[in-house]
């Protein structure tokens, strides 16, 4: 016969784990991409995590980003990854500017995998 401990501990009653908020927890995982169609991150917000994106219905609407994570994310104005990539560095914000403003249709993080 087994002497299993049946009793359960709450998941926060353990020492050292702890809630994280949105931010802090996209920093762990390797960080997002945030996109705003407004300067300094107010009005609508987009996240983009991961992976590769067409930007789809945000297509040429980035006014400001955030990246939070330890990876560069370039960005391109065609929705096929195509023509020359703007570098948004790792944890890095700011408005867009000239060219560079509501210009964007998809991005993706930097990666060993991609060629630039």
């Amino acid at each position: 016969m087994s002497h299993i401990n049946n009793q359960t501990q709450d998941l926060y009653s353990i020492e050292l784990v702890q809630d994280l908020d949105h931010e802090a927890a996209a920093s762990v995982s390797g960080g997002a991409l945030y996109l705003s169609d407004y300067y300094n991150g107010k009005g609508e917000k987009r996240e983009y995590k991961g992976d590769s994106y067409s930007l789809g219905s945000f297509n040429n609407k980035a006014s400001w980003y955030e990246n939070t994570g330890d990876k560069d994310w370039y960005v391109y104005a065609d929705k096929y990854f195509k023509g020359e990539p703007y570098v948004l560095k790792a944890y890095t914000k700011g408005n867009f500017y000239g060219y560079a403003n509501n210009n964007w249709e998809s991005a993706k993080p930097k990666s060993e995998y991609y060629s630039y």
